[in-house]
C-alpha cells in the first residue's frame, strides 16, 4: 500500500472513531430523566377504602421513582391538573388511552399512570395501565384478581416489576419491595396477650376467639376518667394512679388487687381528663401531669404534682394546657403540651421543658389543625429510618403525619371516643345551645412482639347507634386494637376482646414486679350496684404482654 494512501485510510478511521465517540457521549449527556405521572386509583368497593388511593400512590411511588433517571410527579400537582381535566368535555370522567395521552401532554410528563382497585365481598381486583404519551411505545397493562385484601401489595410489586422491565429497562426483584414476616405455625398469633393469671390471650388474632384473657385488679363504684402508672416515691414499686373529676387516689398492688395508698382531693370545679408520669425536672421524683378542665368544661385549669420525700405536693397549677407525655428518642420521656383554645383539637402544641416549679414552652410541632396532643404518639411508622406522628383526629381518624406536618396516610375507621367533651362557645341567638366536642385516648407505640419494630396502640369504643345519637355519646362497648403498617396501610394485627362499655385510659408497665409488662386498662361501664341512669362503676384490669 502507498504511503498517501495509507495516510488516508488511517485519518478517515480515527475521523469515523472520533465521530461515534463524539456521538455516543453527547446522547449520554443528553439523556434527560424520564416524567411520570401517578393518578390516584379509582376505588370501588360498597366500603370507604379511600386510605387505599394514598397507599397505592405511595407504593408505586417508591418503586418507580428512580432519581435522575425516573422522576415521579408529586400529588398536589397532579389532583390539581386532574380536577381540571374533569371540567374539559373531551377528557372529562373515566380515564382511557386516548384521555390519558392528552393529560399527560399537559402536564409535560413521559408516561401516565392510572388504574383502579376493585373490591367486593371477599375479592378484590387490579386494573392498571402505563400509557407512553407519544404512543411510541406499547401501552404496559396489568390486571389480576385475588380472594384476600392481603395479597394488594404483591400485586403492586408485580405490575411495578413489570414497568420498571418493560419501560425502563431495569430488573428489581420484588423482594427487595417487602419485608420478611415471622414464621409462624397454623395456631399461632403474632402479638399475643397472654392473661394475666395463665389463660388464653386477651390480645387476639382477628379470627380467633375463647379465653378470658385478663386479670380484674379493681373494682370502683363511679367513673375512672385516666390512669397513669410510675414509681412516684423511688422505691422501686410502680403505682397505678387513677382519677376521677376532682380526685387522684394513688394505689399499689398487693396479691393482685389495688389498694388505696394516697387520696388527693382537688377543687370541686375540676373535670380532671388525663393522667401522665414523668420526671421532667430530673429531680429523682416523677411528676404527675394532670390535664383538667374548668367545672363548666370551657377551659382548662391543669396542675402538676409532686412527691417530695414525705407527701405530694402541687407545684404548679391554674395551667392553660393540654398535657401528654410521650416516648422520645432512646425511650426518654418528652413532655408535650397544647395551648387552651376556643376549641380543643385547634390549639399550637409545644414541647415543654421545666424551669423551676414551672414548665414552658420550648419547639412547636408541625402538625394539622385538627390534632389533640392527648392523642398523640411518636415513633417510627412507614419506614424504619423516618419518624412520624400517629394522631386520633376530631373525627376519630387514625392519621399518620411527617414532622413538617403533611398527612402521609389517613384511616377509614372510627378510632378513640371517649365521654369526655369541652363546650365550645355558644353562638346561637338565645344563647342556649352550646356544641360538645369529644376527645379521644391515648395512643402508644409498643414492641409487642419483641422483634425491634414498635407496633401502635389505640383505643375503639362503639357508639350506641353507631353514633346517630348526635351530641350525646354513649358507648356499648370498647378494645384496644394492635396495629401496624403492612406497606398500604396502619392496619390492626390482633386486638383484646371487647369488653362492655367504654375503655377510659391505658397504659404499660411492670406492676406485678415480675419483670414482664402489663397491659392495664381502666373500663368504665353501667354500675350493677347504684340506682340511677347515671350511675357508673369501672373496672381496672390487665393484660399479660408475652
Amino acid at each position: 500500500m502507498r504511503p498517501c494512501k495509507f495516510m488516508k485510510t488511517t485519518w478517515l478511521f480515527i475521523a469515523v472513531l472520533f465521530i461515534f465517540a463524539t456521538i455516543t457521549a453527547t446522547s449520554g449527556l443528553c439523556a434527560q430523566s424520564k416524567k411520570v405521572a401517578i393518578v390516584p386509583f379509582f376505588i370501588n368497593s360498597p366500603q370507604d377504602l379511600s386510605f387505599l388511593q394514598n397507599g397505592l400512590f405511595n407504593m408505586l411511588f417508591s418503586r418507580l421513582s428512580d432519581p435522575g433517571k425516573v422522576d415521579i410527579l408529586d400529588r398536589e400537582t397532579i389532583d390539581k391538573v386532574m380536577a381540571q381535566a374533569q371540567k374539559a368535555a373531551e377528557i372529562k370522567g373515566s380515564l382511557n388511552e386516548s384521555k390519558a395521552r392528552i393529560i399527560g401532554a399537559n402536564m409535560g410528563v413521559d408516561y401516565l399512570l392510572f388504574g383502579s382497585l376493585t373490591h367486593f365481598g371477599e375479592s378484590v381486583s387490579l386494573d392498571a395501565s402505563m400509557v407512553d404519551i407519544t404512543g411510541e411505545k406499547a401501552t404496559v397493562t396489568f390486571f389480576k384478581q385475588s380472594n384476600s385484601m392481603g395479597d394488594v401489595i404483591p400485586m403492586v410489586n408485580t405490575f411495578a416489576g413489570d414497568i420498571n422491565l418493560k419501560v425502563f429497562n431495569r430488573s428489581i426483584a420484588n423482594e427487595l419491595y417487602t419485608r420478611p414476616q415471622p414464621s409462624q405455625g397454623p395456631n399461632q398469633v403474632a402479638g399475643t396477650l397472654q392473661g394475666a393469671d395463665g389463660s388464653a390471650g386477651g390480645s387476639v388474632n382477628l379470627q380467633q376467639t375463647g379465653g378470658k384473657g385478663f386479670l380484674t385488679h379493681l373494682k370502683f363504684n363511679g367513673q375512672i376518667n385516666a390512669l397513669a402508672m410510675g414509681d412516684l416515691n423511688q422505691d422501686g414499686v410502680v403505682q397505678v394512679v387513677t382519677a376521677t373529676d376532682s380526685e387522684i387516689l394513688i394505689h399499689k398492688l398487693e396479691n393482685n388487687k389495688l389498694l388505696v395508698e394516697n387520696k388527693l382531693e382537688f377543687k370541686f370545679t375540676h373535670r380532671i381528663i388525663a393522667l401522665d408520669i414523668a420526671d421532667i425536672n430530673q429531680n429523682g421524683y416523677p411528676e404527675i401531669f394532670v390535664t383538667s378542665l374548668n367545672i363548666h368544661r370551657e377551659g382548662l385549669q391543669s396542675f402538676v404534682l409532686e412527691y417530695n420525700g414525705s407527701t405530694y405536693t402541687t407545684l404548679t397549677d391554674g395551667e392553660h394546657y393540654y398535657f401528654r407525655v410521650i416516648d422520645g428518642l432512646n425511650k426518654a420521656k418528652v413532655l408535650l403540651g397544647q395551648k387552651s383554645a376556643g376549641h380543643p383539637f385547634h390549639g399550637s402544641i409545644y414541647t415543654m421543658t421545666a424551669s423551676g416549679r414551672q414548665y414552658v414552652t420550648d419547639q412547636k410541632l408541625r402538625l394539622p389543625r385538627s390534632a389533640s396532643v392527648l392523642s398523640l404518639a411518636k415513633g417510627t411508622v412507614i419506614t424504619e429510618d423516618a419518624v412520624q406522628f400517629v394522631l386520633i383526629n376530631e373525627n376519630r381518624r387514625l392519621n399518620v403525619v411527617s414532622d413538617t406536618g403533611k398527612i402521609d396516610w389517613e384511616g377509614y375507621g372510627h378510632f378513640g371516643g371517649t365521654a369526655h367533651y369541652f363546650l365550645l362557645p355558644r353562638e346561637d341567638t338565645d344563647a342556649s345551645y352550646q356544641e360538645r366536642i369529644y376527645l379521644n385516648p391515648r395512643i402508644l407505640f409498643y414492641d409487642i412482639e419483641d422483634d425491634g419494630k414498635l407496633e401502635v396502640l389505640a383505643v375503639r369504643n362503639e357508639e350506641v347507634g353507631g353514633g346517630t345519637l348526635g351530641r350525646y355519646k354513649r358507648f356499648k362497648k370498647g378494645s384496644l386494637e394492635i396495629l401496624s403498617w403492612n406497606g398500604i396501610a396502619l392496619a390492626p394485627v390482633s386486638k383484646t376482646r371487647s369488653v362492655q362499655g367504654w375503655i377510659s385510659d391505658f397504659a404499660i408497665a411492670d406492676i406485678d414486679g415480675d419483670g414482664k409488662d402489663e397491659l392495664v386498662v381502666c373500663v368504665v361501664g353501667k354500675s350493677k350496684f347504684l340506682t340511677g341512669a347515671k350511675g357508673v362503676s369501672s373496672n381496672i384490669i390487665s393484660y399479660k404482654l408475652e
